[in-house]
């Protein structure tokens, strides 16, 4: 039964998903909806151009690399933050809460919803 509910999961996981409003507003908070949202995702590029401004090092490939890894790292944070600042849960949590909910559902009634 595990494995037909997985099965199950598998090829309608999407669909259900999409389904959900929780999942879709965590979702749409993702997207970049304010000039406080294209700030927050411009600054990762003004810190890897400062970084290669600052030339720390006298080899140029090296100082591209720092100025690549500064702005992956810049990046992410941005995102933490504007994830915090939304106040959602994570997706996976939701996804997880979803996936429990149909299993329920599947092993009660034999369908997924």
């Amino acid at each position: 039964m595990e494995k037909d509910f997985e099965t199950l999961w598998k090829e309608n996981k999407k669909r259900i998903l999409e389904a959900d409003p929780e999942y879709r507003k965590i979702i749409d908070s993702y997207k970049m909806n304010s000039g406080a949202d294209w700030l927050l995702f411009a600054l990762p590029a003004v810190v890897a151009i400062i970084i290669l401004d600052w030339n720390p090092f006298q080899r140029e490939l090296v100082n591209w690399l720092i100025g690549a890894f500064a702005a992956i790292v810049t990046f992410v944070l941005c995102v933490w933050i504007k994830s915090i600042i939304s106040g959602n849960r994570s997706l996976d949590e939701v996804e997880k809460e979803i996936k429990a909910r149909c299993k329920s559902n599947y092993e009660k009634t034999g369908k997924l919803e």
